[in-house]
C-alpha cells in the first residue's frame, strides 16, 4: 500500500462537521479551500494500534494499515473498534486511505504554483510540460495536500 495515506474517520467526521467535506460512501467532496469542489475515493481501512489481551503480536499487524480486502483474505474479522484474527485480538482505529503523492506534491510545490527555476531539462529551458490528463491530476493531488496539511492539525 505505499503511496497512501491513512485518516481516521474521527477527522472526517471532524472536517464534515466544521462544513470542510461532504463524504458520501467512499468519495470525499473539499467543501472548502482552494480545492473546493474536488471529490476523491477514500479506501476503508484500518490501523492496528495494540495487541489485546496477549503480549505478544503473532501475525506482525501492530502499526501497520490494512484495507477492508486485505482484512478479508487474512480471515480477520473487524468488529467496532476492534479486530480479531485467529485467536488474536486487536484494538484498531478506523479510517481511509488516499494518495499520499497528494502530500509529496504540496510540499514540493508550495502555495500549489511551480517554482520559477525548477531545476531540469537544457539551460533556460523549464521542465517539460505534463500531459493535460497528468496535469489535471497533479493538480487535484496538489489540492488535496493543501487541504490534508491544513487540516491534519
Amino acid at each position: 500500500m505505499a503511496g497512501l495515506l491513512f485518516v481516521t474517520q474521527s477527522m472526517l467526521d471532524s472536517w464534515a462537521e466544521q462544513g470542510r467535506i461532504d463524504f458520501v460512501g467512499n468519495v470525499m467532496t473539499l467543501l472548502a479551500g482552494e480545492g473546493k469542489g474536488r471529490s476523491y475515493a477514500l479506501e476503508p481501512a484500518l490501523r492496528f494500534m495494540a495487541v489485546l489481551g496477549a503480549e505478544r503480536d503473532p501475525h506482525g499487524l501492530l502499526h501497520k494499515v490494512k484495507t477492508a480486502a486485505q482484512l478479508r483474505e487474512l480471515g480477520a474479522e473487524p468488529v467496532n473498534d476492534s479486530c480479531i484474527l485467529g485467536d488474536v485480538a486487536y484494538e484498531v482505529q478506523p479510517g481511509f486511505l488516499a494518495e499520499a503523492a497528494a502530500l509529496q506534491a504540496a510540499v514540493a510545490a508550495p502555495g500549489g504554483r511551480p517554482r520559477a527555476g525548477a531545476q531540469g531539462g537544457a539551460a533556460g529551458a523549464g521542465p517539460a510540460p505534463l500531459p493535460r490528463e497528468l496535469e489535471e491530476r497533479r493538480k487535484e493531488a496538489e489540492a488535496l495536500a493543501r487541504f490534508l496539511l491544513e487540516n491534519l492539525s
